[in-house]
Protein backbone atom coordinates (compact mmCIF):
# COMPACT_ATOMS: atom_id res chain seq x y z
CA UNK A 1 0.00 0.00 0.00
CA UNK A 2 1.23 3.29 -1.04
CA UNK A 3 2.62 5.74 2.18
CA UNK A 4 -0.36 7.91 2.86
CA UNK A 5 0.54 11.90 1.20
CA UNK A 6 0.90 14.19 4.22
CA UNK A 7 -2.02 16.57 4.92
CA UNK A 8 -0.45 20.08 4.68
CA UNK A 9 -1.86 23.15 5.68
CA UNK A 10 -0.97 26.18 3.40
CA UNK A 11 -1.38 29.67 4.53
CA UNK A 12 -0.65 32.59 1.86
CA UNK A 13 -2.85 35.69 0.68
CA UNK A 14 -4.67 35.43 -2.66
CA UNK A 15 -5.80 38.00 -4.69
CA UNK A 16 -9.47 38.60 -5.97
CA UNK A 17 -9.96 37.49 -9.06
CA UNK A 18 -10.26 40.70 -10.60
CA UNK A 19 -7.19 41.83 -8.73
CA UNK A 20 -3.71 41.56 -9.67
CA UNK A 21 -1.13 39.09 -7.36
CA UNK A 22 1.14 41.82 -5.48
CA UNK A 23 2.21 39.71 -2.67
CA UNK A 24 5.37 37.27 -3.28
CA UNK A 25 3.37 34.77 -1.10
CA UNK A 26 1.13 34.40 -3.65
CA UNK A 27 3.62 34.23 -6.07
CA UNK A 28 5.32 31.56 -4.54
CA UNK A 29 2.17 29.91 -3.98
CA UNK A 30 0.92 30.04 -7.45
CA UNK A 31 4.74 28.12 -8.83
CA UNK A 32 4.51 25.89 -6.45
CA UNK A 33 1.56 24.58 -5.18
CA UNK A 34 0.71 22.44 -8.61
CA UNK A 35 4.42 21.04 -8.80
CA UNK A 36 3.84 19.58 -4.97
CA UNK A 37 0.14 18.60 -4.99
CA UNK A 38 0.58 14.75 -6.07
CA UNK A 39 3.03 14.21 -3.28
CA UNK A 40 0.76 16.08 -0.59
CA UNK A 41 -2.67 16.42 -0.14
CA UNK A 42 -2.95 20.61 0.77
CA UNK A 43 -5.61 22.23 1.68
CA UNK A 44 -4.96 26.15 1.42
CA UNK A 45 -6.07 29.15 3.62
CA UNK A 46 -6.52 32.48 2.73
CA UNK A 47 -8.53 35.28 3.25
CA UNK A 48 -11.11 34.79 1.32
CA UNK A 49 -14.35 32.65 1.08
CA UNK A 50 -14.33 28.88 0.95
CA UNK A 51 -13.29 28.06 -3.17
CA UNK A 52 -10.57 26.64 -5.01
CA UNK A 53 -7.41 27.98 -5.87
CA UNK A 54 -5.11 26.07 -8.37
CA UNK A 55 -7.61 23.30 -7.88
CA UNK A 56 -6.73 22.97 -4.84
CA UNK A 57 -9.44 23.47 -2.02
CA UNK A 58 -9.41 26.61 -0.36
CA UNK A 59 -10.68 28.45 3.12
CA UNK A 60 -10.47 31.07 5.11
CA UNK A 61 -7.75 31.10 7.84
CA UNK A 62 -10.75 31.44 10.54
CA UNK A 63 -11.55 27.70 9.83
CA UNK A 64 -8.34 26.09 9.88
CA UNK A 65 -8.34 24.85 13.64
CA UNK A 66 -11.84 23.30 12.79
CA UNK A 67 -10.41 21.98 10.04
CA UNK A 68 -7.73 20.44 11.78
CA UNK A 69 -10.00 19.08 14.49
CA UNK A 70 -12.22 17.41 11.91
CA UNK A 71 -9.07 15.97 9.53
CA UNK A 72 -5.78 16.90 11.72
CA UNK A 73 -2.93 18.13 9.42
CA UNK A 74 1.08 16.85 9.74
CA UNK A 75 2.15 20.59 9.74
CA UNK A 76 0.86 24.26 8.86
CA UNK A 77 3.38 26.31 6.31
CA UNK A 78 2.84 29.90 6.42
CA UNK A 79 4.25 32.15 4.28
CA UNK A 80 5.42 35.83 6.18
CA UNK A 81 5.76 38.96 4.38
CA UNK A 82 5.32 43.02 5.65
CA UNK A 83 2.34 44.57 4.43
CA UNK A 84 -1.52 44.89 4.68
CA UNK A 85 -1.74 41.78 2.88
CA UNK A 86 -0.13 39.80 4.96
CA UNK A 87 -1.71 40.13 8.18
CA UNK A 88 -4.10 37.49 7.29
CA UNK A 89 -1.38 34.76 7.75
CA UNK A 90 0.56 36.98 10.59
CA UNK A 91 -2.23 36.59 13.04
CA UNK A 92 -2.49 32.78 12.31
CA UNK A 93 1.27 31.74 12.90
CA UNK A 94 0.29 31.92 16.57
CA UNK A 95 -2.51 29.91 16.40
CA UNK A 96 -0.20 26.10 15.56
CA UNK A 97 3.46 25.93 15.21
CA UNK A 98 4.53 25.12 11.91
CA UNK A 99 7.00 25.88 9.14
CA UNK A 100 7.22 29.74 8.59
CA UNK A 101 8.79 31.24 5.54
CA UNK A 102 9.93 34.42 5.82
CA UNK A 103 9.73 36.49 2.38
CA UNK A 104 10.39 40.07 5.08
CA UNK A 105 13.26 39.82 7.74
CA UNK A 106 11.95 43.04 8.88
CA UNK A 107 7.84 44.23 9.38
CA UNK A 108 6.96 47.64 8.71
CA UNK A 109 3.70 46.80 9.34
CA UNK A 110 2.08 46.40 12.92
CA UNK A 111 -0.03 43.99 11.63
CA UNK A 112 -3.66 43.18 13.19
CA UNK A 113 -4.32 44.05 16.92
CA UNK A 114 -3.75 40.53 17.98
CA UNK A 115 -0.30 41.08 17.78
CA UNK A 116 0.30 43.90 19.34
CA UNK A 117 -0.09 42.39 22.34
CA UNK A 118 0.41 38.58 21.94
CA UNK A 119 2.14 37.47 24.88
CA UNK A 120 3.84 34.69 22.77
CA UNK A 121 6.64 34.25 25.04
CA UNK A 122 4.94 33.38 27.98
CA UNK A 123 2.56 31.29 25.84
CA UNK A 124 5.98 29.19 24.79
CA UNK A 125 6.72 28.79 28.52
CA UNK A 126 3.59 27.46 29.27
CA UNK A 127 3.68 24.99 26.49
CA UNK A 128 6.44 23.45 28.28
CA UNK A 129 4.80 23.93 32.03
CA UNK A 130 1.24 23.89 32.32
CA UNK A 131 1.23 24.85 35.62
CA UNK A 132 2.29 28.81 34.43
CA UNK A 133 -0.61 30.75 35.22
CA UNK A 134 -1.92 32.85 32.16
CA UNK A 135 -1.07 36.48 32.55
CA UNK A 136 -3.56 39.02 33.72
CA UNK A 137 -5.47 41.10 31.44
CA UNK A 138 -3.52 44.40 32.15
CA UNK A 139 -0.09 42.30 32.19
CA UNK A 140 -0.55 41.64 28.01
CA UNK A 141 2.84 43.11 26.78
CA UNK A 142 3.12 45.63 23.99
CA UNK A 143 5.81 44.94 21.51
CA UNK A 144 8.47 46.62 21.38
CA UNK A 145 8.45 47.11 17.46
CA UNK A 146 6.93 45.09 14.41
CA UNK A 147 10.73 42.58 13.73
CA UNK A 148 9.51 39.59 13.07
CA UNK A 149 10.32 38.15 16.30
CA UNK A 150 7.00 36.69 17.28
CA UNK A 151 6.73 35.42 13.72
CA UNK A 152 9.84 33.69 13.37
CA UNK A 153 10.46 32.70 17.57
CA UNK A 154 7.00 30.64 17.60
CA UNK A 155 7.92 29.03 14.46
CA UNK A 156 9.86 25.65 15.10
CA UNK A 157 11.60 25.85 11.38
CA UNK A 158 11.74 29.21 9.69
CA UNK A 159 12.91 29.11 5.87
CA UNK A 160 13.97 32.47 4.27
CA UNK A 161 14.11 33.15 0.99
CA UNK A 162 17.80 34.79 1.13
CA UNK A 163 21.12 33.52 2.45
CA UNK A 164 21.90 36.30 4.39
CA UNK A 165 18.80 36.33 6.31
CA UNK A 166 19.35 32.98 6.98
CA UNK A 167 22.32 33.43 8.28
CA UNK A 168 21.89 36.63 10.16
CA UNK A 169 18.54 36.47 11.46
CA UNK A 170 18.95 32.85 13.04
CA UNK A 171 21.35 33.54 15.27
CA UNK A 172 19.07 35.97 17.25
CA UNK A 173 16.04 34.02 17.82
CA UNK A 174 17.45 30.72 17.97
CA UNK A 175 18.20 31.39 21.34
CA UNK A 176 14.62 32.43 22.79
CA UNK A 177 12.96 28.96 21.51
CA UNK A 178 13.06 26.08 23.77
CA UNK A 179 10.91 23.76 21.77
CA UNK A 180 11.27 20.12 23.78
CA UNK A 181 11.36 18.13 20.68
CA UNK A 182 13.06 18.99 17.37
CA UNK A 183 15.20 22.43 18.66
CA UNK A 184 14.79 25.36 15.94
CA UNK A 185 15.75 24.79 12.46
CA UNK A 186 16.86 27.29 9.52
CA UNK A 187 16.71 27.10 6.40
CA UNK A 188 17.54 29.00 2.55
CA UNK A 189 14.58 28.54 0.39
CA UNK A 190 15.28 30.46 -2.90
CA UNK A 191 12.05 31.77 -4.74
CA UNK A 192 11.17 30.27 -7.73
CA UNK A 193 11.49 31.48 -11.43
CA UNK A 194 11.68 30.66 -14.95
CA UNK A 195 13.52 32.25 -17.30
CA UNK A 196 12.62 35.07 -19.26
CA UNK A 197 13.10 35.52 -23.28
CA UNK A 198 15.42 38.63 -24.24
CA UNK A 199 11.63 40.86 -25.63
CA UNK A 200 14.35 44.17 -26.10
CA UNK A 201 13.96 46.32 -29.43
CA UNK A 202 16.54 44.97 -32.05
CA UNK A 203 17.51 49.28 -32.86
CA UNK A 204 21.25 49.32 -32.12
CA UNK A 205 20.83 53.03 -31.64
CA UNK A 206 18.04 53.28 -28.64
CA UNK A 207 19.34 54.38 -25.05
CA UNK A 208 20.41 52.00 -23.09
CA UNK A 209 17.07 50.87 -21.00
CA UNK A 210 17.63 50.99 -17.45
CA UNK A 211 14.80 49.72 -14.86
CA UNK A 212 14.70 50.64 -11.49
CA UNK A 213 12.39 49.69 -8.38
CA UNK A 214 13.06 51.12 -5.14
CA UNK A 215 11.49 53.98 -2.15
CA UNK A 216 11.67 57.52 -2.79
CA UNK A 217 12.89 57.37 1.24
CA UNK A 218 17.28 57.66 1.93
CA UNK A 219 17.69 53.62 1.61
CA UNK A 220 16.25 53.68 -1.63
CA UNK A 221 19.18 55.42 -3.34
CA UNK A 222 17.15 57.73 -5.71
CA UNK A 223 19.47 60.60 -4.86
CA UNK A 224 22.31 58.62 -6.26
CA UNK A 225 21.04 56.73 -9.26
CA UNK A 226 19.34 59.81 -10.63
CA UNK A 227 22.23 61.75 -10.69
CA UNK A 228 24.06 58.72 -12.47
CA UNK A 229 21.21 58.81 -14.97
CA UNK A 230 21.74 63.17 -15.85
CA UNK A 231 25.78 62.73 -15.34
CA UNK A 232 25.98 59.38 -18.12
CA UNK A 233 27.65 60.66 -21.81
CA UNK A 234 25.68 57.27 -22.60
CA UNK A 235 22.38 57.90 -23.90
CA UNK A 236 19.91 55.90 -21.44
CA UNK A 237 16.73 55.76 -20.35
CA UNK A 238 15.42 55.10 -17.01
CA UNK A 239 12.08 53.30 -15.84
CA UNK A 240 11.67 53.87 -12.52
CA UNK A 241 9.03 51.72 -10.74
CA UNK A 242 7.26 53.33 -7.42
CA UNK A 243 4.27 52.70 -4.87
CA UNK A 244 1.27 55.16 -6.28
CA UNK A 245 1.87 56.94 -2.89
CA UNK A 246 5.70 58.11 -3.74
CA UNK A 247 4.10 59.87 -7.07
CA UNK A 248 4.72 63.34 -6.23
CA UNK A 249 8.30 62.76 -3.84
CA UNK A 250 9.27 60.71 -6.98
CA UNK A 251 8.23 63.14 -9.99
CA UNK A 252 9.66 66.50 -7.73
CA UNK A 253 12.93 64.13 -7.41
CA UNK A 254 13.48 63.71 -11.18
CA UNK A 255 12.54 67.48 -11.64
CA UNK A 256 15.12 68.17 -9.24
CA UNK A 257 18.20 66.67 -11.12
CA UNK A 258 17.02 67.01 -14.40
CA UNK A 259 16.08 64.29 -15.77
CA UNK A 260 12.44 64.72 -17.04
CA UNK A 261 13.10 63.39 -20.45
CA UNK A 262 15.42 60.52 -19.35
CA UNK A 263 13.11 58.73 -16.79
CA UNK A 264 9.37 57.48 -16.94
CA UNK A 265 7.84 56.59 -13.50
CA UNK A 266 5.48 53.89 -13.72
CA UNK A 267 3.38 53.05 -10.05
CA UNK A 268 2.96 49.82 -8.48
CA UNK A 269 5.52 46.66 -8.36
CA UNK A 270 4.17 43.55 -8.92
CA UNK A 271 5.72 40.48 -10.15
CA UNK A 272 4.35 40.12 -13.44
CA UNK A 273 5.16 43.71 -14.34
CA UNK A 274 8.76 43.69 -13.53
CA UNK A 275 8.50 40.10 -15.38
CA UNK A 276 7.56 42.01 -18.41
CA UNK A 277 9.44 45.41 -17.83
CA UNK A 278 12.95 43.28 -17.08
CA UNK A 279 12.59 41.23 -20.50
CA UNK A 280 12.97 45.13 -22.36
CA UNK A 281 15.40 45.93 -19.85
CA UNK A 282 19.84 45.90 -20.50
CA UNK A 283 19.84 46.92 -16.67
CA UNK A 284 18.41 46.52 -13.70
CA UNK A 285 19.13 48.84 -10.11
CA UNK A 286 18.08 47.30 -7.03
CA UNK A 287 20.10 49.54 -4.88
CA UNK A 288 18.28 49.88 -1.20
CA UNK A 289 20.91 50.60 1.93
CA UNK A 290 18.87 48.80 4.53
CA UNK A 291 20.14 45.27 4.94
CA UNK A 292 16.48 44.09 5.39
CA UNK A 293 15.37 45.36 1.88
CA UNK A 294 13.41 42.67 -0.26
CA UNK A 295 15.34 42.51 -3.64
CA UNK A 296 13.14 39.57 -4.21
CA UNK A 297 11.76 38.27 -6.31
CA UNK A 298 13.04 41.13 -8.74
CA UNK A 299 16.85 40.20 -8.17
CA UNK A 300 16.43 36.84 -9.41
CA UNK A 301 13.74 37.66 -12.42
CA UNK A 302 16.15 39.99 -13.55
CA UNK A 303 18.61 37.45 -13.34
CA UNK A 304 16.80 34.83 -15.09
CA UNK A 305 16.45 37.51 -18.07
CA UNK A 306 20.52 37.66 -17.91
CA UNK A 307 19.85 41.45 -17.13
CA UNK A 308 22.93 42.41 -15.03
CA UNK A 309 21.37 43.52 -12.13
CA UNK A 310 23.47 45.98 -9.49
CA UNK A 311 22.60 46.11 -6.03
CA UNK A 312 24.48 47.33 -2.95
CA UNK A 313 26.73 45.63 -0.95
CA UNK A 314 24.05 45.98 2.11
CA UNK A 315 22.19 42.85 3.08
CA UNK A 316 22.19 40.18 0.85
CA UNK A 317 24.37 41.65 -1.76
CA UNK A 318 27.08 41.13 0.70
CA UNK A 319 26.66 37.34 -0.39
CA UNK A 320 26.49 38.40 -4.02
CA UNK A 321 29.92 37.67 -6.24
CA UNK A 322 31.03 39.99 -8.84
CA UNK A 323 30.70 37.76 -11.51
CA UNK A 324 26.73 37.56 -10.83
CA UNK A 325 25.71 41.01 -10.38
CA UNK A 326 27.36 44.90 -9.74
CA UNK A 327 28.18 45.60 -6.05
CA UNK A 328 28.03 49.40 -5.59
CA UNK A 329 29.50 50.05 -2.10
CA UNK A 330 27.91 52.57 -0.18
CA UNK A 331 29.10 55.49 0.52
CA UNK A 332 30.00 59.60 -0.89
CA UNK A 333 31.34 57.61 -4.06
CA UNK A 334 27.97 55.53 -5.15
CA UNK A 335 27.16 57.91 -8.24
CA UNK A 336 30.63 57.53 -9.36
CA UNK A 337 30.59 53.85 -9.38
CA UNK A 338 26.90 54.10 -11.02
CA UNK A 339 27.98 56.14 -13.69
CA UNK A 340 30.96 54.01 -14.79
CA UNK A 341 28.73 51.14 -14.41
CA UNK A 342 26.36 52.65 -17.30
CA UNK A 343 29.30 53.21 -19.34
CA UNK A 344 30.12 49.57 -19.19
CA UNK A 345 27.07 48.23 -19.83
CA UNK A 346 25.77 48.11 -24.13
CA UNK A 347 22.88 46.91 -25.95
CA UNK A 348 25.37 44.20 -27.33
CA UNK A 349 26.98 43.30 -23.95
CA UNK A 350 24.23 43.57 -21.58
CA UNK A 351 22.71 39.75 -22.28
CA UNK A 352 26.70 38.55 -21.77
CA UNK A 353 27.31 40.60 -18.77
CA UNK A 354 24.29 39.05 -17.18
CA UNK A 355 24.80 34.99 -18.33
CA UNK A 356 25.96 34.02 -14.93
CA UNK A 357 23.31 35.32 -13.47
CA UNK A 358 21.26 33.46 -15.59
CA UNK A 359 22.85 30.30 -15.03
CA UNK A 360 23.30 30.54 -11.37
CA UNK A 361 18.86 31.09 -11.37
CA UNK A 362 18.63 28.15 -13.68
CA UNK A 363 20.98 26.16 -11.32
CA UNK A 364 19.22 27.61 -7.69
CA UNK A 365 15.38 29.17 -8.59
CA UNK A 366 14.32 26.65 -11.30
CA UNK A 367 10.71 25.91 -9.50
CA UNK A 368 10.98 21.79 -9.59
CA UNK A 369 14.02 21.85 -7.89
CA UNK A 370 12.91 24.44 -5.20
CA UNK A 371 9.60 22.29 -4.74
CA UNK A 372 11.43 19.66 -4.27
CA UNK A 373 13.68 21.16 -1.71
CA UNK A 374 10.64 23.03 0.20
CA UNK A 375 8.94 19.17 0.09
CA UNK A 376 11.98 17.48 1.50
CA UNK A 377 11.59 20.07 4.26
CA UNK A 378 8.01 19.09 4.82
CA UNK A 379 8.99 15.53 4.66
CA UNK A 380 11.62 15.48 6.49
CA UNK A 381 9.97 18.30 9.77
CA UNK A 382 6.74 16.51 10.13
CA UNK A 383 7.74 14.18 12.94
CA UNK A 384 9.09 16.38 14.79
CA UNK A 385 6.27 18.81 14.22
CA UNK A 386 3.63 16.25 15.81
CA UNK A 387 4.96 16.37 19.46
CA UNK A 388 5.09 20.21 19.18
CA UNK A 389 1.67 20.68 17.37
CA UNK A 390 0.39 18.06 20.12
CA UNK A 391 1.93 20.39 23.20
CA UNK A 392 0.47 23.50 21.49
CA UNK A 393 -2.82 21.95 21.09
CA UNK A 394 -3.12 21.37 24.78
CA UNK A 395 -2.35 24.82 25.83
CA UNK A 396 -5.10 26.02 23.50
CA UNK A 397 -7.46 23.48 25.06
CA UNK A 398 -6.61 24.52 28.72
CA UNK A 399 -6.89 28.09 27.20
CA UNK A 400 -10.27 27.23 25.85
CA UNK A 401 -11.02 25.93 29.17
CA UNK A 402 -10.43 28.59 31.41
CA UNK A 403 -11.87 31.66 28.85
CA UNK A 404 -15.14 29.87 29.48
CA UNK A 405 -14.39 29.59 33.01
CA UNK A 406 -13.96 33.05 33.31
CA UNK A 407 -16.97 34.29 31.24
CA UNK A 408 -19.13 31.93 33.19
CA UNK A 409 -17.63 33.63 36.33
CA UNK A 410 -18.27 36.89 35.07
CA UNK A 411 -21.54 36.29 33.94
CA UNK A 412 -22.37 34.65 37.26
CA UNK A 413 -20.81 37.08 39.75
CA UNK A 414 -23.07 39.12 42.02
CA UNK A 415 -23.25 43.12 41.92
CA UNK A 416 -23.69 44.84 45.09
CA UNK A 417 -27.31 43.36 46.84
CA UNK A 418 -28.16 42.24 42.64
CA UNK A 419 -28.45 39.12 41.59
CA UNK A 420 -26.04 37.13 38.78
CA UNK A 421 -24.68 39.96 35.85
CA UNK A 422 -27.01 37.13 33.81
CA UNK A 423 -29.86 38.14 35.78
CA UNK A 424 -28.93 42.07 35.45
CA UNK A 425 -29.10 41.33 31.78
CA UNK A 426 -31.94 39.16 31.32
CA UNK A 427 -34.46 40.15 33.56
CA UNK A 428 -34.95 43.81 32.51
CA UNK A 429 -35.35 42.63 28.57
CA UNK A 430 -37.95 40.18 29.75
CA UNK A 431 -40.22 42.50 31.74
CA UNK A 432 -39.64 44.74 28.88
CA UNK A 433 -41.19 42.44 26.39
CA UNK A 434 -43.54 41.81 28.59
CA UNK A 435 -44.47 45.66 29.01
CA UNK A 436 -44.93 45.94 24.91
CA UNK A 437 -47.32 43.08 24.73
CA UNK A 438 -49.83 44.35 27.85
CA UNK A 439 -49.68 47.82 25.90
CA UNK A 440 -50.77 46.42 22.74
CA UNK A 441 -52.99 44.21 24.69
CA UNK A 442 -55.11 47.21 25.96
CA UNK A 443 -54.86 49.12 22.78
CA UNK A 444 -56.82 46.51 21.23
Amino acid sequence: MADKKLRIAWFTPIARPDERVVTISQYCSDILLPLMREKFEIEVFSGLQPGEHLGLPRFNTLNAYQRHRVNPFDLFFYQVEDGAAGRVVRTQVGIMPGITWMHDTFLSDPGAEGIHTSPWERSLQQMLDLSLPFLERDDLPLQPQPSGDRETSVSPVVLYNSEWAEGTLHRFISGRLEYAAGGHASDYIPVPVSLIADQRSAGTERPLQILATGTTRLEGRAHKFLPAVADSKRACHLTWVIEPSERADAQRMVNEFGVGEKVTIVEGNYPERWRELVAASDLALLLNSNPHARLSPYLELSMAAAVPAVVMRCGRGEQLSSDVAFVVEPGLHETAQLVEILQSVTHENSRPLGKKGETLTREENEPSRVASKLGDIFTRSAPALVGVMRAWDGLYKRGETALLQEIKTLVDAPVGDMPGASEIIVTPFVEELRRKAAQHASSM
